[in-house]
């Protein structure tokens, strides 16, 4: 195997290689003094904290006179440790002491005995700060701080009832209060069951004599102030105070103040003796402290024993640096068990303002509400849906019958066009023979002109109205062909008089074939209108050609007449009217053929719009192209039931031609 070699490559390398040692041993003298000068500043400067040095440390030890677990005393201690977990720059190490003079027996008169051994367990430990939650256990502490610590700072809490200091506060000393009174849960009480007529206390005054005497002085004032009787069950044994509080009335509120140590020395803690009362009796219980509600009191005007603790640790923090802040008052809370409120049915609008009411069960919208805002979601949406489908479903619907009328309409638009081109056809072929009547005509007349027999008058007189009908006939066949032709209708004077009599000469016959009356009433002085002769009288023969269709129809009980007119037998009357009306005269066509229908009312005047069996719904809009090329107006006033009346208002010719 031979192997090829470059050289010149590795000459270059080798070379590149024994360059970057020479630079770096070059740069290890420099390396080395900035190593040095570095080192002396850091040790000119001044020394920073390490996070992981210790923090200051403060010992605290707090005291009660009870058992730990008791629930208030471990709803304090939340209150009081959460304060202290916020404090900056500061350790608390906390050492809670309870003398447990409830379940030892012992009523604190012999402070000796009861808290001799705290201070010969810490002879040889300070504490920075000593709690006492009671007189008792603060009386202890003054009188034992320089054996225990003498510059500890004392941050107590002093409940209702309890004997106050004499002779000034001591130094570095500072408290929290609160100020529940009894005669407070008893007003409560009477707002939130207003039948009430006695107020019964629950207590017992061996452990706490001040505090008791204090609740039941308080109770005793309230229900002379609400003219209630006062009922005390203090200092009852267990049994026997069972069933005085199942022989209670049922008007009957009861303010338990506490109950510790049965007959027979058995420990008990106060809020599980009220559970177990309020199982065996159906009267409310009001309690005085935060940890009875829950336990089956309906509530009660409490001490916030979380709001205590918070209270204490915020004095406990703020005296670390200072002189001892004054003492803190918490207020008492009106605090209410939602549980018994609905047991005991009483209406939100008995719970005074401010009230802090517990185990509120949530409502069914609170718990589902994602679900029924999807559920309405979808229904919202199907109904969407629903009204879209419905709307569209409408409108294709009035689309359909639009269409089918459309074409209804353009069918019979072909035939009056078909219709128009006859009549166009049948003008032109009878104009021949009318013009060769009115040549014979012409010629008669001539050879009557000279003829003396006694009927030859009476002859001339048929031969010249035969002549004017075939001037008329002329006449008429000329407008049809200038309509066709669409020519511009000729204006002139017209007198109205002489155009409802040309009106009546035509539709006369028909009318009294009909056994139709008509009647004529003309204004005196009318003056001349406007217009064209022909078709006015066109327009006034089709008035009067629906009004005698309404009328025969209406005495046959068609399905065309008009409603509430049917089968009777009363003659039909057509009435023609002709008035001034300012710068017009208004003709006016009157019958008594039932009206027409509300439902076809408003398209009346529309092409093709008919009541009529057999109608093609052109006679009114006819009426109403004449009136329009008049620039007159037209006006329908229906009496469903009685008649139609319609009127014509043409322009006079005097103020036509002035303008």
């Amino acid at each position: 195997m031979e192997y090829n070699v470059d050289w010149p490559a590795l000459w270059k390398t080798i070379m590149t290689m024994s360059t970057c040692w020479r630079l770096l041993l070059a740069a290890i003298p420099g390396a080395l003094a900035a190593l040095v000068v570095a080192t002396s500043a850091a040790a000119d400067a001044p020394a920073e904290k390490s996070p992981l040095d210790p923090l200051l440390i403060e010992r605290i030890l707090v005291i009660d006179q009870e058992g730990p677990t008791r629930p208030a005393f471990v709803q304090f201690m939340e209150g009081f440790r959460a304060r202290l977990a916020e404090a900056k720059g500061v350790r608390y190490e906390i050492f809670i002491e309870n003398l447990d003079i409830v379940r030892l027996g012992r009523d604190g008169k012999d402070p000796g005995r009861s808290t001799g051994w705290l201070v010969e367990k810490y002879t040889d430990w300070a504490f920075d700060v000593i709690v006492p939650s009671s007189a008792l256990t603060r009386d202890f502490v003054l009188t034992s701080r320089e054996r225990l610590s003498p510059g500890a700072r004392i941050v107590a809490f002093e409940r209702p009832g309890d004997a106050a200091i004499t002779g000034g506060l001591p130094p570095n000393y500072t408290s929290v209060t609160t100020d529940p009174t009894v005669e407070d849960t008893v007003a409560l009480a009477c707002r939130l069951f207003p039948a009430t007529q006695r107020v019964v206390v629950v207590g017992q005054a061996a452990f706490h004599p001040g505090v008791l005497a204090r609740q039941t002085a308080e109770a005793r004032r309230a229900a002379e102030e609400w003219g209630l009787e006062y009922v005390g069950l203090v200092d009852l044994p267990l049994a026997d105070l069972r069933q005085r509080l199942r022989d209670l009335p049922v008007d009957s509120v009861i303010i338990y103040c506490g109950y510790w140590k049965d007959e027979l020395g058995r420990a008990h803690v106060p809020a599980d003796l009220l559970e177990s009362f309020c199982r065996d009796s159906k009267l409310p219980f009001f309690g005085i402290v935060d940890t009875h509600v829950g336990r089956g009191a309906v509530g009660g005007v409490c001490s916030d024993l979380r709001g205590i603790g918070l209270a204490m640790g915020r004095l406990l923090v703020d005296s670390r640096e200072g002189p001892p802040p004054p003492s803190v008052n918490v207020p008492s809370v009106v605090i209410l068990d939602d549980r018994q409120l609905n047991r005991f049915r009483i209406p939100a609008s008995r719970l005074p303002a401010g009230s802090r009411v517990l185990f509120r069960e949530p409502r069914v919208w609170d718990r589902y509400w994602p679900y029924f805002v999807a559920g309405g979601a979808v229904v919202a949406l199907q109904s969407l849906l629903i009204v879209a489908l419905v709307t569209q479903s409408r409108l294709r619907r009035r689309a359909e019958r639009i269409v089918g009328e459309q074409r209804d309409q353009i069918a019979r638009a072909g035939r009056i066009s078909t219709l128009g081109q006859l009549a166009a056809s049948l003008a032109h072929e009878l104009g021949q023979p009318l013009g060769a009547i009115l040549n014979n005509l012409e010629a008669a007349e001539i050879l009557l002109r000279d003829d003396d027999t006694a009927n030859a008058e009476e002859l001339r007189a048929i031969v010249r109205d035969i002549a004017a009908d075939d001037q008329r006939a002329g006449a008429v066949l000329d407008r049809i062909r200038a309509m066709i032709r669409k020519q511009r209708f000729t204006i002139g004077p017209v007198e109205v008089p002489g155009l409802i009599r040309g009106v009546l000469t035509l539709a006369g016959p028909r009318l009294t074939a009909a056994g139709i009356v008509v009647t004529v009433a003309c204004d005196p002085g009318l003056p001349r209108v406007a217009g064209d002769e022909i078709l006015l009288q066109q327009a006034l023969l089709n008035l009067l050609g629906n009004s005698a269709d309404a009328i025969r129809a209406s005495r046959a009980g068609s399905p065309g007449g008009a409603e509430g007119a049917g089968g009777h037998r009363d003659p039909g009357a057509i009435g023609i009217r002709a008035r001034r009306d300012g710068d017009a005269v208004e003709l006016t066509v009157i019958d008594n053929g039932g009206g027409i229908g509300e439902g076809i009312i408003d398209r009346a005047v529309e092409a093709f719009a008919t009541t009529k069996d057999e109608g093609l719904g052109m006679g009114l809009p006819i009426v109403r192209s004449i009136v329009e090329q008049h620039e007159g107006r037209l006006r329908l006033d229906n009496a469903p039931g009685r008649g139609l009346t319609v009127s014509l208002a043409v322009p006079t010719w005097k103020e036509r031609t002035s303008a």
